[in-house]
Order: structure tokens, then C-alpha cells, then sequence
């Protein structure tokens, strides 16, 4: 991720977090990713920002489970790799950042 692209990650997922306060950092930075096409997978998102994968798994499983912001499109029980879209709570939320 470039500087710039990186200030433009970090600007939106610090004003989605202002709108949506019961977020995490890693539950916005997660939603933001998605929406801006840096990763669409767990294993991914966790490479990328040098995040323990297990600590993805939970951020994703709140998002999905307790909040309905994204859904599994795919899982890979042998990696554990999660494949995540936003759902239609999901893009409203991040529009709205």
C-alpha cells in the first residue's frame, strides 16, 4: 500500500469509526478494506497489516455474527482463510463514513 492510499485507508476507517463508534479498529479497518478492494479475505488482510490471522477471524466474526455488516462467502476449514463481503448494512455503514 502506497503512502498515500495508506493515509486514505487510515482517514476512512478513523471517520468510520467516529459514525460507528461500537466499531473497533480492527472491525473499520476490516469494513474498509473490503470496500476498497485491499483485501477481500482474512488470511490477506491479516498478511498485509502483519495482524496475528486469529484475531481477523474474531474481528470478522463480530462483524458477521453480532453486527450483520459482512457475510463469508467462502471458508476454508484447512487455513481457516475466511472469503468476506460487505452486505447491504455493510455498504451503507461505510458510505456513510
Amino acid at each position: 500500500m502506497s503512502a498515500v492510499s495508506a493515509d486514505h485507508f487510515m482517514q476512512d476507517v478513523t471517520a468510520l469509526m467516529a459514525g460507528q463508534p461500537e466499531l473497533s479498529p480492527l472491525d473499520a479497518g476490516v469494513l474498509v478494506a473490503l470496500e476498497q478492494g485491499v483485501a477481500s479475505d482474512t488470511r490477506s488482510f491479516a498478511r498485509l497489516f502483519g495482524i496475528a490471522h486469529a484475531l481477523v477471524l474474531r474481528a470478522a466474526s463480530e462483524l458477521e455474527d453480532r453486527f450483520g455488516l459482512v457475510a463469508a462467502e467462502e471458508h476454508r476449514s484447512r487455513s481457516q482463510r475466511r472469503r468476506l463481503v460487505l452486505t447491504e448494512a455493510g455498504q451503507l455503514a461505510v458510505a456513510a463514513k
